[in-house]
């Protein structure tokens, strides 16, 4: 791995657990690549984590936030990982369009599959496939190895957090504005497709034998509930509108949507509107709801004005932070809640990854960007076990912070 010229960041170490925030900025500094202490555990297979879409992979943060290692391989598209593997592509006009497998520890190439696309694409891993849809084909790749196993046709493919999967029942589904198809990650049979429910915007939930998704039905903003057996219609409720960002989270508390700037909890048997938890307020208005994550009682949310967190079944904020974000999404781990701050008062004039306490909403650490317009964060943090994993322009690849030493140890 070669040495990369890495702008700045901002770290908090050990100390920071009892409320000292502890920082190490890096100004120019010529960062050389060090492996993880060990091989992340855990997994983030899918836009939203899981199926659920709870963006809570239930993992324990890394003891210390360093930049560990940059990869070699070019991306700027939120990976995956799976036992032990990182998957990215390069799907670029510059590029030869590949699916990439990177080791989760030091970030070397294990293997590399040419699809020769430049599409909008999405990925998920499930069932030992990593499984890639991108303009009308659905391609399953053998996760270990990087062999096609198996190409799909399918009615079209627009955006990347619109795919997602059942890891129960290796279930791959394909939402899209035709609607929803439905394929076996073993071998691409097609289970089932509807268009009942269609103009689709975001990833479908599935919980407990359910898809609930969120679109258009008879004419209607809805979110409604399928059977994931054979995409049947078990409900529909009309919606104020259709959410543009925030896709479907569903527990087994209830089914959590953003519904018009408010987020709403739905009860999954019946559909019934259980209770309105939260509206982001603005001098105008309110703000879009950009994320939703529920874990453990507590639900975490997203807006351009800030974040905010909950108590799942009363709504009564916990704590609150108000300063513009600079992407929406987030993850949720055992002790912090990360997502992008830009130009903090803890960063003045930069672009940050940052973890903020669960519980209490103090900032925990942060990792930063020296101003200027290639220095972007370009994909939403991944976090498993022991790791956090991104992508920006400072170095268009993947980028691990992990328990490492600071560059001048």
């Amino acid at each position: 791995m070669k040495r990369r010229t890495y702008l700045s960041t901002a770290v908090a170490g050990t100390a920071a657990l009892s409320g000292c925030l502890s920082m190490l900025p890096f100004f120019g500094s010529d960062w050389p690549d060090r492996p993880l202490p060990e091989t992340p555990t855990g997994s983030w297979t899918q836009y939203g984590a899981d199926g659920a879409n709870s963006f809570t992979p239930n993992a324990k943060e890394p003891q210390r936030w360093n930049l560990a290692w940059t990869s070699e391989s070019f991306t700027r598209w939120q990976p995956v990982i799976a036992d032990g593997m990182v998957y990215t592509t390069n799907f670029d006009p510059s590029t030869d369009g590949s699916v990439i497998a990177l080791d989760a520890q030091d970030g070397t190439e294990q293997w590399r599959t040419t699809l020769d696309t430049d599409d909008r694409h999405g990925t998920v891993v499930v069932d030992g496939r990593v499984i890639v849809a991108y303009g009308r084909d659905l391609v399953a790749l053998d996760a270990q190895t990087g062999d096609r196993l198996w190409t799909q046709s399918t009615k079209g493919f627009r955006v990347p957090d619109q795919l997602g999967a059942d890891a129960e029942t290796g279930t791959v589904l394909l939402a899209s504005r035709f609607g929803i198809q439905a394929f076996g990650a073993t071998d691409g049979t097609k289970r089932w497709e509807t268009e009942t429910v269609n103009l689709l915007d975001g990833a479908p939930a599935v919980f407990d034998g359910r898809v609930f998704a969120v679109g258009t039905m008879d004419g209607a903003p809805s979110l409604v509930a399928l059977s994931l057996d054979d995409g049947s219609v078990h409900w529909q409720r009309e919606l104020a509108a259709t959410p543009e960002s925030a896709a479907p989270v569903a527990t087994a508390a209830g089914v959590f949507v953003a519904d018009d700037g408010t987020l709403v909890v739905h009860d999954r048997e019946t559909g019934d509107r259980l209770r309105e938890l939260y509206t982001f307020s603005s001098d105008g208005g309110t703000y879009d709801i950009g994320s939703i994550a529920v874990d453990d009682g507590s639900v975490f949310l997203t807006s351009d004005g800030g974040a905010v967190a909950l108590d799942s079944e009363t709504g009564t904020e916990r704590w609150h932070y108000d300063e513009s974000l600079y992407e929406t999404d987030m993850c949720v781990g055992s002790e912090t809640v990360v997502f992008q701050v830009k130009n903090p008062e803890f960063a003045p004039d930069q672009i940050t990854i940052s973890a903020f306490d669960r519980e209490s909403g103090e900032m925990r650490w942060y990792h930063g960007f020296d101003p200027g317009f290639h220095n972007q964060v370009t994909s939403p943090p991944v976090l498993v076990d022991g790791a956090v994993y991104f992508t920006a322009n400072t170095f268009d690849g993947v980028g691990a912070i992990g328990d490492v030493p600071a560059s001048d140890s």
